[in-house]
């Protein structure tokens, strides 16, 4: 396997400047053993990705594969979910969109090589790193990094995936996949702890804080409503975990930008999210027309966007516009939801609704938690956390997903609620049923 080079001693950045790393590694999709070859006279060997000198290299591209496939995965799991629409003419994109797709689907396939991409990445490169570091390892915050990056990958494919194979494996359940996840999140937990010392104490707890959020997360909605609600228990309000863009090149863009502001922008609202007069899911004063001609409301910045502000004019999404998607903030919502509708639900509820100005609600029992699934939704809208809800709130028996006439196709929604295992995964995977 050729390998293209580019520098090696960087600073750990969370920006998708590195991403070019992680094409570095082995990085079959799951079932895929056989990489392209390219010519490339500067380029390295896998065998060279031992040296000690690439450690920070092979850190970088894990963190720059997950940042890419998350920004993706929040743009067409809010599609497949019932936070956006698209008005476009690509067939693909339409099935979609419709949620009525098979395992051909090109849209479908493109997230499942993403976050199958940044999944091996990260197991790849915690691997390496051990190898590299020897006894060292298990106090290594670029370990804990790896471990943690890629259990949120993990946690990405459990909730936006039917099922899963992990490298030719049969298909995993979204169980077992959170639960793969838990036990890196816990592993990167306790190598954070180890190295929390001298000058890598502050690093060392913003680990460990990212790393609780994603298991309660993963405990959540694995079911383990213990174990959430004590990973969410230590987790200060303050804390929150970025995914970086930039303009640097269109990789590294923020890519909702492309779907909702340009001259050819696809991208709407769901109508169920239009007029709400609430800045956590701004929309534009007047819609415009999208690819096919239809009124659509491209989504202005949400609240979890860097830059939001809970007051004053919509903001654009822009191409250098950061996501959160670890914080305090996600942490209270699952702590307060596994004791279910109780005053301190109603009290948090009505704190939610106070950031931007709404009026206190008065709610008990079910009223309540439909509320609370409402401020939910506003507070994490396009951030990737939608469809794992929807999923969820399904198996308990309440199906919120979008049902009857798209609203810009004259065609009805189907019946799809989850990403499909590509059948070019099922090609080259002998053990996927």
């Amino acid at each position: 396997m050729t390998m293209t080079t580019i520098p090696t001693a960087m600073a750990v950045m969370p920006t998708l400047r590195h991403v070019a790393a992680a094409t570095l590694l082995v990085l079959s999709l799951a079932g895929c053993e056989n990489a392209l070859q390219v010519t490339n006279p500067g380029a390295l060997q896998e065998s060279q990705l031992g040296n000690p000198a690439l450690e920070q290299f092979l850190v970088n591209g894990a963190i720059g594969e997950f940042q890419f496939a998350y920004v993706n995965y929040a743009l067409w799991s809010g599609v497949l979910a019932d936070e956006l629409i698209t008005d476009h003419t690509n067939v693909s994109i339409r099935e979609f969109s419709l949620h009525n797709f098979n395992d051909l689907n090109v849209t479908n396939e493109g997230i499942y090589g993403n976050i199958q991409r940044a999944r091996q990445s990260a197991d790849d490169a915690t691997t390496r790193v051990k190898t590299i570091l020897g006894a060292g390892a298990t106090s290594s915050l670029n370990v804990s990094r790896t471990l943690i990056y890629g259990a949120y990958a993990y946690v990405l494919l459990a909730e936006g995936f039917c099922d899963s194979p992990v490298n030719l494996s049969a298909a995993l359940t979204p169980a077992e996949l959170f639960a793969r996840a838990i036990t890196r999140f816990d592993e990167g937990i306790a190598v954070a702890t180890a190295g929390r010392t001298g000058a890598n104490v502050a690093a060392a707890q913003d680990l460990i804080y990212m790393a609780q959020v994603g298991a309660a997360r993963a405990s959540l909605k694995k079911g383990d409503l213990a174990k959430a609600r004590e990973y969410a228990a230590l987790v200060p309000d303050t804390y929150e975990r970025l995914a970086y863009y930039s303009a640097n090149s269109v990789r590294e863009n923020n890519a909702v930008n492309a779907a909702v502001r340009t001259s050819g922008a696809f991208l709407g609202m769901h109508p169920s999210y239009v007029g709400l007069s609430d800045l956590r899911v701004a929309q534009p004063t007047v819609s415009r027309p999208g690819l096919n001609s239809a009124a659509i409301f491209p989504p202005m910045k949400p609240m979890n966007y860097s830059g939001w502000l809970p007051t004053g004019a919509a903001q654009t999404i822009d191409v250098t516009s950061n996501m959160r998607f670890a914080s305090g903030l996600e942490a209270r919502y699952i702590g307060i939801e596994v004791d279910g509708p109780t005053a301190a639900m109603l009290t948090f509820v009505n704190a939610r609704r106070a950031v931007v100005g709404k009026a206190a609600v008065n709610l008990t029992g079910p009223a309540l938690l439909t509320e609370f699934r409402q401020q939910r939704a506003y507070d994490f809208y396009l951030t990737g956390q939608r469809l794992g809800d929807l999923r969820r709130y399904a198996t308990t028996g309440t199906d919120l997903f979008p049902t009857g006439k798209y609203p810009v196709f004259p065609d009805p929604y189907g019946n799809s609620k989850c990403f499909l295992v590509p059948q070019s995964e099922k090609s080259s995977n002998p053990n996927y049923k």
